[in-house]
C-alpha cells in the first residue's frame, strides 16, 4: 500500500473534487450526496486536464502531478477567493478611460497567473530527484485523502445516522381513532400549503398592502377564514409534522432525533387514518424532502425526465451554492451582460423553482377528475422567497445564486414586502381559479384547507412569526365548529369530528418553538399582531 501511495499521484485529483466534497459535507442536512456528482465530474476533468499539461510540460508523471496540484490549488484561490472582490474592487478603477474591473481583463490574468504557477513549480521540479519525488507523491497523496476524508467520513456518520437510528417503531405511531360513522361517499380533502402566507391581519399590520378580495372570494364559495390563526411552530418542519398528526410533537416523541420526526411527517396520522377508509393519497415533488410524501400512491413531479442530474440543461441548485461561494456570484450581479442562453442556464434553480409552483397550481384541478375518495398534499413553496413572480405571473429575474433558506437578494424589509406582495396577488389568483375547477370537478363537496404553514422569519421580533393565513372548506357545510383562532394542530380533530364523527378533543391553541440548547419544545408567549 505504501509503495502505491508514493508510486501513484492521485493527490491532483483529490484536490479538485475536494471543494464539492465540503459544500456536500457542511449542507448534507438539506441536500443528497448525489447533488454533487455533475460539479465533481467538472472538477474532475479540469484536473485531468491540469494533469494532462503538467506531463507534457514536464515530461514526468510524478513532477506533473505536481504542476498539476499547483495549478489546481492557484486555480481555486483565484475562483472561491481571489475573483470576485477583485471584480468588485476594480469595477470603479479605470485606466486610460477604461474600467479595470471587467471580465475581459481579469479571466485572460487568471489564465496567466495558472499557467505562470504550472511553468514556476516545473522549473523548481526540474533537479528533483527520485527519491525526493517519491517522498513528495507519498506526502500529497496522504494529506490530500485525510483532507477529504474528513468530509466525506461527517456526510458518512449524518447518513448512517439517518439510515440507522432506531427511530420510531410502527406501534409507538400515534394511534388512529375508532370511526362511530363514515360518510356513505366519502369527499375528497385537500391540503393546501401556501409556505410562509401570513394572516391578512399581519400582512397588512407587516407591510401596509392587504389583498381582501381573495378572502372575500372564499368566503362567497363557503369557506370560513380563521382570522387570527397561529401556526403551532416557526418551521416548516415542526408545523406540518405536528398538524398531520393532530397534536403537539412533545406530546407524540420524547425524542428530537430528526429521523422520528420524518417518521411522522412520512407515516403521519392522517393519512394512515384516511388510507384505513379507502383515500388514496397524492403529494408533489417540493425540492424540499421533508414534505416529499414519496410513499403516497401518486406522487407527483413536473420533472422527472429533466432532473436527471448529468443532463440538466442548467444550473442545479447545489451548483448555485457552489457559484454563490465563488467568483461565480458575479455572473448573477452582471446577468444584463450575458445573453439569453447563458441568463437561463444560471437561472435554471429558479426557472425550475417556479415550474414546480406552477405544475402544482395546475395539476391540482386536474386531481379533482380522478376517482375518489382522495387525499391530496401539496405543499407549494409560495409566497416563500425566492419571490419568482409578479403579479401578473411573470418571471422575476435574481441578481443572486439559488437558495431557498434565505432570500439573498439583499433586499431591505421594504422591498422584501413588495416581492412578496407583488407574489401573493399572482398567487391568489391563480389558487380562487384551482378552488373553482376542484369544487366544479368533485363528484361529491370536498373539504378544502388553504394554510399558510409559518409567518415570516424576519417578522420574528414583532412576534409575528407565527401568524398564518388559515381558509377551511367542509364541502358547502356551516362552519359552525370552526372558529378565529383555530390553529393547524386542530384542523384535523375538528374535520374528522365532523366527517366521521370521531371524538377527538380540541387542544389548546399554543405556539412552540424548539430549543437547540436545551434540546427541547418551549411555549412561546408574546403579544401577536391578531388579538
Amino acid at each position: 500500500m505504501a509503495k502505491f501511495i508514493e508510486k501513484i499521484p492521485f493527490y491532483p485529483y483529490l484536490i479538485a473534487i475536494y471543494p464539492v466534497v465540503y459544500l456536500l459535507a457542511e449542507n448534507i442536512h438539506e441536500i443528497e450526496p448525489g447533488a454533487g456528482l455533475r460539479s465533481a465530474l467538472i472538477f474532475l476533468g479540469i484536473a485531468i486536464l491540469a494533469v494532462t499539461f503538467g506531463r507534457v510540460l514536464s515530461r514526468d508523471a510524478r513532477k506533473g502531478a505536481i504542476v498539476a496540484g499547483v495549478m489546481l490549488l492557484v486555480f481555486f484561490l483565484i475562483f472561491f477567493v481571489l475573483y470576485a472582490p477583485l471584480y468588485r474592487g476594480l469595477r470603479e478603477v479605470q485606466l486610460s478611460g477604461q474600467a479595470l474591473g471587467r471580465h475581459r481583463y481579469l479571466v485572460p490574468l487568471s489564465a496567466i497567473l495558472v499557467l505562470a504557477s504550472a511553468f514556476g513549480a516545473s522549473a523548481l521540479m526540474r533537479r528533483s530527484s527520485a527519491k525526493q519525488l517519491r517522498t513528495a507523491t507519498f506526502a500529497l497523496n496522504a494529506i490530500s485523502s485525510v483532507l477529504i476524508l474528513i468530509p466525506l467520513i461527517s456526510m458518512l456518520i449524518y447518513m448512517g445516522n439517518k439510515q440507522f437510528s432506531a427511530g420510531i417503531k410502527a406501534e409507538e405511531l400515534p394511534p388512529l381513532a375508532e370511526m362511530a360513522d363514515t360518510p356513505a361517499s366519502n369527499p375528497d380533502i385537500y391540503l393546501i400549503i401556501l409556505d410562509m402566507h401570513v394572516s391578512d391581519t399581519a400582512l397588512k399590520t407587516l407591510t401596509g398592502y392587504e389583498d381582501p378580495a381573495f378572502s372575500n372570494s372564499l368566503r362567497e364559495k363557503g369557506f370560513y377564514i380563521a382570522d387570527c390563526s397561529r401556526s403551532n411552530y416557526p418551521a416548516t418542519q415542526y408545523s406540518l409534522t405536528s398538524q398531520l398528526n393532530m397534536d403537539y410533537i412533545h406530546n407524540l416523541t420524547d425524542s428530537t432525533d430528526a429521523k422520528v420526526l420524518y417518521q411522522l411527517m412520512q407515516s403521519s396520522r392522517v393519512e394512515r387514518t384516511l388510507k384505513s377508509l379507502g383515500y388514496r393519497t397524492f403529494s408533489f415533488e417540493t425540492g424540499y424532502e421533508f414534505t416529499e410524501l414519496k410513499e403516497a400512491e401518486e406522487f407527483l413531479s413536473p420533472l422527472a425526465g429533466a432532473t436527471a442530474l448529468l443532463t440538466y440543461p442548467g444550473v442545479t441548485p447545489f451548483e448555485s451554492l457552489l457559484l454563490q461561494v465563488s467568483g461565480g456570484s458575479i455572473l448573477y450581479e452582471t446577468r444584463d451582460q450575458l445573453s439569453q442562453k447563458m441568463q437561463y442556464i444560471i437561472d435554471a434553480a429558479y426557472v425550475e423553482y417556479r415550474d414546480r409552483i406552477l405544475f402544482d397550481l395546475d395539476t391540482l384541478p386536474e386531481i379533482a377528475a380522478e376517482a375518489g375518495p382522495k387525499f391530496v398534499f401539496a405543499h407549494i413553496m409560495a409566497p416563500h422567497s425566492p419571490f419568482v413572480f409578479d403579479r401578473d405571473g411573470n418571471f422575476v429575474k435574481r441578481r443572486t445564486p439559488f437558495t431557498l433558506t434565505a432570500d439573498p437578494e439583499g433586499y431591505d424589509f421594504y422591498e422584501f414586502s413588495d416581492a412578496y406582495y407583488e407574489e401573493l396577488l399572482y398567487l391568489h389568483k391563480r389558487v380562487l381559479g384551482v378552488v373553482d375547477e376542484i369544487l366544479a370537478k368533485s363528484q361529491t363537496p370536498p373539504v378544502i384547507i388553504i394554510q399558510g404553514d409559518h409567518g415570516i422569519p424576519r417578522t420574528a421580533h414583532r412576534n409575528a412569526h407565527y401568524e398564518i393565513y388559515n381558509a377551511i372548506y367542509l364541502g358547502g357545510k356551516p362552519g359552525d365548529t370552526l372558529y378565529g383562532t383555530l390553529s393547524p394542530v386542530n384542523s384535523f380533530r375538528v374535520i374528522f369530528n365532523d366527517l366521521f364523527k370521531t371524538d377527538y378533543p380540541l387542544l389548546p391553541d399554543e405556539t412552540y418553538y424548539f430549543d437547540e440548547e436545551q434540546g427541547k419544545y418551549l411555549q412561546f408567549s408574546g403579544a401577536f399582531t391578531c388579538p
